[in-house]
């Protein structure tokens, strides 16, 4: 008996507190008297509000929004389950559109009445309404909600604080008061409109532009260029390839190689290129996030403090494929990206990447001391102009772009079957014959069995090895028997591992002289050094 009247006291307890809590919100009762919500829904409708950061009118619209989307799709809003979930919407009928309008108008009416919404966006959102705009009543919710989102997001005080640190970061100076007075005047309806206002930066709007490549590709490089006199060019080309790596698995994939006189020097960038139909490559898109990198070679041979980086573009208008592009220095990047703000600048490298002038000094000393004695003179060729098309970060990336010089590799295996009888297959490419086993092979069952064994024959004597198989990543002991296996045949080299900075692998096979030689000379960065450093 005393556990049942227990329970009642409990049961009451926690009732009069959810009702207290409802009744000391009059805009949730209202919502409720006005049947924009259920009672069995207060409970989400709290739970969302809660969720969004302070309680402003626009957190009711955005629990009001949540509970609709949960009522239709049985899930609350994401952009997740937007993108799985389609809410089909269906042309009405003049009489259905009609029936629609006066109910949208009606809803309109009692946000209004909850001070949900001001004159100013009941009048908009009405137009709406008059100009058949919505189909469905989540789809009015929706608009409203998201709109709502961004006044709040882009609200004059919020703007005004990050101009007030874009001051300090010396990113905006003499355009402060203009960029004070456009947040007055709601002229920064979209966070890249801050670009307009800092003083080395630039956007660029590709509608603004023919999409004929001919034309498209050197506007967009001047207009980028612009942002720093010491980027001025000359000598504009560029063409367009196949990608034959990214195009040996099925779909053709092409690249646009640009090529440009700045300072006395030639430059060279690769990017992707999109053309706008299978078979017409005169007019289509440049990757936006690698083209500019040649203007950062400039700056790089400059040794200059700062480095141009792109600004993706976010908001509404983000499917119009802006270019933001802005010149910061390290600090300043690091300052504008501490935090999540309206400017996201892509993060750059500002050590010291080497030189033109390094890059061809280092492929001089290689082929000084015959790394390059296996090649042919249309590889080095070759491997001499990728280089100058791609982004070399250090050394390493120098002598990736020349054939069987480096092996890189992913130690979570991509080869599942036998995966360790590959590895010592390319590690013997990359030996130029010093390195020869024959009779490889390796047993790898990642479902069934815990241990794998490879086997190989080198001189004429067999070697084996077991490793422990971890899922699918690689079993670290294999760098340790391969460097065994080299030692005990006196062979004229050794595998070395370089830094990657990641879960990837790098090896180059070198003689013990020219392994000291680039040492000593800094001509590549290996594994143990980074770590050093570290």
């Amino acid at each position: 008996m005393k556990k049942t009247f227990l329970k009642a006291i409990l049961i009451i307890f926690f009732v009069t507190n959810f009702m207290n809590a409802q009744s000391q919100d009059p805009i949730l009762q209202k919502l409720i008297d006005l049947k924009l919500i259920e009672q069995k829904e207060v409970k989400d409708f709290i739970k969302n509000q809660e969720a969004y950061t302070g309680k402003s009118t626009t957190s009711y619209l955005y629990a009001l929004f949540q509970c609709e989307y949960k009522r239709i799709t049985k899930h609350f809003y994401s952009t997740f389950i937007a993108n799985m979930i389609s809410i089909e919407n269906d042309k009405l009928s003049d009489e259905e559109q009609k029936k629609e309008n006066q109910e949208l108008s009606d809803y309109l009416s009692k946000l209004k009445s909850c001070e949900l919404l001001s004159e100013k966006q009941s009048q908009y959102f009405q137009k709406e309404i008059s100009n058949n705009s919505y189909g469905y009543k989540l789809q009015f919710i929706q608009d409203i909600t998201f709109k709502a989102l961004k006044a709040d997001y882009m609200a004059p005080e919020k703007l005004k604080d990050f101009a007030d640190k874009l001051k300090d970061y010396k990113i905006v100076d003499t355009k402060y008061q203009s960029l004070i007075a456009a947040i007055d005047e709601e002229k920064i309806e979209e966070p890249i409109d801050f670009l307009l206002y800092c003083e080395k930066s630039t956007i660029i709007n590709p509608k603004n532009y023919s999409d004929k490549v001919a034309f498209f590709l050197e506007a967009i490089h001047k207009k980028t260029a612009s942002v720093l006199p010491e980027l001025a060019f000359t000598d504009f080309e560029y063409k367009i390839v196949l990608d034959p790596e990214m195009s040996a698995y099925g779909d053709n994939y092409y690249n646009c190689i640009v090529s440009l006189k700045s300072n006395g020097k030639i430059y060279k960038q690769k990017s992707g290129f999109y053309p706008s139909s299978k078979n017409d490559y005169s007019a289509g898109e440049i990757d936006i996030q690698n083209y500019y990198q040649i203007f950062n070679k400039i700056l790089i041979d400059l040794h200059a403090p700062y480095r141009v980086h792109d600004v993706p573009v976010h908001g509404e208008n983000a499917s119009v494929s802006q270019i933001g592009i802005m010149v910061l220095t390290e600090e300043q990047e690091k300052k504008l990206n501490e935090f999540v703000t309206y400017i996201n600048a892509s993060q750059e490298d500002f050590k010291n990447k080497p030189t033109s002038q390094e890059i061809e000094n280092a492929i001089d000393e290689y082929t000084k001391i015959g790394l390059f004695s296996n090649l042919t003179a249309d590889q080095i060729s070759h491997g001499k102009e990728k280089v100058r098309q791609e982004n070399i970060s250090n050394y390493n990336d120098i002598l990736s772009a020349f054939p069987n010089m480096i092996y890189s590799f992913d130690t979570e295996l991509g080869n599942l079957e036998d995966p360790y009888a590959e590895l010592i297959k390319e590690f013997a490419a990359i030996s130029h014959n010093e390195f020869k086993p024959t009779h490889i092979s390796n047993l790898f069952d990642i479902e069934k069995s815990k241990k794998t064994t490879l086997k190989f024959k080198l001189k004429n004597k067999v070697y084996s090895k077991t490793f422990k198989i971890d899922n699918d990543w690689i079993d670290a002991d294999f760098f340790d028997f391969v460097r065994s296996v080299t030692t005990k045949n006196n062979l004229e080299g050794r595998f070395y591992e370089l830094y990657t900075g990641g879960q990837d692998a790098k090896v180059i096979f070198l003689t013990e002289n020219q392994y000291n030689y680039i040492r000593t000379n800094k001509l590549l960065l290996f594994a143990d050094q980074e770590w050093e450093e570290e």
